[in-house]
C-alpha cells in the first residue's frame, strides 16, 4: 500500500508566487506516478490560481491559518454530530485479538532488531500489518467521533487529532530508527542501571508507535521484565489516551505501564520514580508547528543525572537551492524518497549556510531565550551569511534541513521520513523583489547575514531576520 501525505508550500519563481507540491512520505513506494503529477502540475502553474492548483492535485494541506479559522468557526457554531455507524465487523474475542497483534509485533520488531541489512519493502509490509491490527483496536475503542478528530493549538504548539496521528506507524524508516535506537539505548543503560528504569513518552499519540510494540516484544521474548522496565505514557488528547489503554490491555503489557496520563506534557512532573529516559517525537519537518522544541526543553530539566534523551540530537541546517531542482527535478525518475536516493548533482549544488540549531539534552538547557511580552517567547539560534551569488544564478530558496540522531550511529537522514523533509521558507526572498508583497516577507541580498530565532508560542517554527547587531536578553 502506498501512504503519502501531500502538502503545499509556496515558493517564489522569477518574482512570482507559484505552488510547488512536496510530498511528505510515510512510506513511499511506487511513487513515480505521483512525481509525474507533481511535474505536470508545476508545468501548468502559469496562469493557474492557487485554489485551482490545490484542487487539481487534491492534496491535504497541513493545518495553516485558514484551517485554524475553520476549526474556530466550527467551535463557535457547533453542529450536532451524526452518530457514528456501527462497525460491520464484529469484535474478535480478546484472546484472538491479542494473539494476532502479538504475532505481527514479534515479526515486525524482530525483523527491525535482527536484520543486518534493511529490506524496506518487507519492513513496510510488516508495519502495514501492525498498523491495521492496531487500527482495528482503535476503531473498536469507545472513542467518540469528536474526540477522534479533535485538533487544536496548546501552549506547546499544534496538537494533532488522533485520526491524523495513527499513520505514524507506517513511516517505516522513522519507526525502524527509533525502535533500534531505543533498544540499543536500553542495552547500554542496563549495564550499569540499578532498579527499575523509567521511560517517559510524552505526546505519544494513540498508538505510542515508537515504544509499545517494542515493550510487547520484550515481554514475549522475555528480554526485560516489568521489574526492570516501567513506562509512563502522556498525551493531551482524551481519544489518544483511550486508544492507548485499549492497546496496552490487548498487548498484555499492563504490568510495564506505570501510568497513561491525559495531561499537557508541559504539566508533567515526576513523582518518586526518576525519569531515566525520555522518548519524544512530536515534530513536523523543519521543527514546524508541533511542540517538539518546547516539550523537549521541559523534559530536559526532568531527566535524572544519567538520563537519556531519544532522539539524542536534532540538527537543523540552513541551505540554499533551486526549489524546482530540489523538489521536482530531483525526484522525477526516482522510485523512492530517501536520503540515499537524493541526486548527487542536485545535492552538491546546494549552498550550505551552516547549522542554525542543535538540540540535545544539554543544549536545551542553555539556549538563550528572549521574552518579548507575556505571550511571546523566542529562542535565539544561529546566524548564516548569504555568499555572493552569480548574477545569472537560479533563484535560491532558503531550506531548513533536518537530521535526527536517534542514538549512537542510528540516524534519520533527509527525506527518510516526513519529519526530515527539507522545509522551504517562502517568505525569504534572496536577490529579488517579489511582484506580490505580503506580510512577513524578508528581502535579503548576497552578503546579508540571517539571524534565526525559534518561535515557541502559537504555531512554533523558525523566524528568519536580517542581522543588524546583537539583541538584548531579558
Amino acid at each position: 500500500m502506498v501512504v503519502v501525505i501531500g502538502f503545499v508550500e509556496m515558493v517564489r519563481v522569477t518574482g512570482y508566487r507559484s505552488q510547488l507540491v512536496i510530498f511528505v512520505s510515510m512510506a513511499v513506494f511506487n511513487h513515480q506516478a505521483i512525481i509525474k503529477v507533481v511535474i505536470s502540475v508545476n508545468k501548468q502553474l502559469s496562469g493557474v490560481s492557487t485554489t485551482q492548483t490545490a484542487e487539481a492535485v487534491q492534496v491535504n494541506e497541513p493545518l495553516n491559518t485558514g484551517h485554524l479559522n475553520d476549526l474556530l468557526r466550527q467551535q463557535l457554531r457547533p453542529v450536532k454530530s451524526k452518530q457514528a455507524p456501527k462497525n460491520v465487523n464484529a469484535p474478535l474475542p480478546a484472546e484472538v485479538q491479542q494473539k494476532n497483534l502479538l504475532s505481527i509485533v514479534d515479526e515486525s520488531v524482530g525483523s527491525m532488531l535482527g536484520e543486518s541489512k534493511l529490506n524496506r519493502v518487507v519492513l513496510h509490509e510488516q508495519l502495514s500489518k501492525l498498523y491495521y491490527q492496531q487500527k482495528f483496536i482503535y476503531e473498536q475503542a469507545d472513542i467518540s467521533p469528536a474526540l477522534r478528530k479533535r485538533q487544536f493549538i496548546a501552549q506547546s504548539g499544534l496538537i494533532m487529532s488522533p485520526d491524523n496521528c495513527i499513520t505514524t506507524q507506517l513511516d517505516d524508516l522513522r519507526v525502524n530508527a527509533f525502535v533500534r535506537g531505543i533498544d540499543q539505548a536500553l542495552s547500554h543503560k542496563f549495564t550499569s542501571h540499578q532498579g527499575p528504569l523509567h521511560i517517559v513518552y510524552p505526546a505519544c499519540g494513540p498508538f505510542a508507535p515508537l515504544l509499545l510494540p517494542l515493550i510487547a516484544y520484550y515481554k514475549t521474548q522475555q528480554k526485560y521484565t516489568p521489574q526492570q522496565l516501567q513506562i509512563t505514557l502522556i498525551d493531551l488528547q482524551e481519544g489518544a489516551v483511550k486508544s492507548l489503554e485499549a492497546l496496552v490491555e490487548t498487548m498484555g503489557i499492563k504490568d510495564y505501564v506505570r501510568g497513561v496520563l491525559c495531561i499537557d506534557a508541559l504539566a508533567y512532573w515526576p513523582d518518586a520514580l526518576a525519569v531515566d529516559m525520555v522518548i519524544l517525537e512530536a515534530m513536523q519537518h523543519g521543527l514546524s508547528s508541533e511542540g517538539q522544541f518546547c516539550i523537549a526543553r521541559h523534559f530536559a530539566r526532568l531527566l535524572s543525572p544519567q538520563g537519556c534523551f531519544i532522539p539524542q540530537k536534532i540538527s537543523v541546517r540552513a541551505m540554499l537551492n533551486s526549489a524546482q531542482k530540489e523538489f521536482v527535478e530531483q525526484w522525477k525518475n526516482s522510485e523512492y524518497l530517501s536520503e540515499l536516493d537524493m541526486d548527487p548533482a542536485i545535492k552538491s549544488a546546494r549552498i550550505d549556510l551552516g547549522e542554525i540549531v542543535s538540540l540535545t539534552a544539554e543544549s536545551l538547557l542553555t539556549l538563550p531565550e528572549h521574552v518579548l511580552d507575556e505571550h511571546t517567547r523566542l529562542i535565539e539560534c544561529g546566524k548564516a551569511t548569504i555568499p555572493m551569488l552569480p548574477e545569472k544564478c537560479a533563484e535560491q530558496s532558503l531550506l531548513l534541513c533536518s537530521q535526527i540522531d536517534v542514538y549512537g550511529d542510528i540516524r534519520i537522514g533527509e527525506y527518510d521520513s516526513g519529519i526530515t523533509h527539507p522545509l522551504p521558507d517562502p517568505q525569504v526572498c534572496i536577490n529579488f523583489i517579489p511582484r506580490e508583497n505580503r506580510p512577513g516577507d524578508l528581502l535579503l541580498n548576497s552578503g546579508d547575514t540571517i539571524h534565526f530565532f525559534y518561535r515557541l508560542n502559537g504555531l512554533p517554527g523558525f523566524l528568519a531576520t536580517c542581522y543588524e547587531g546583537e539583541v538584548s536578553h531579558d
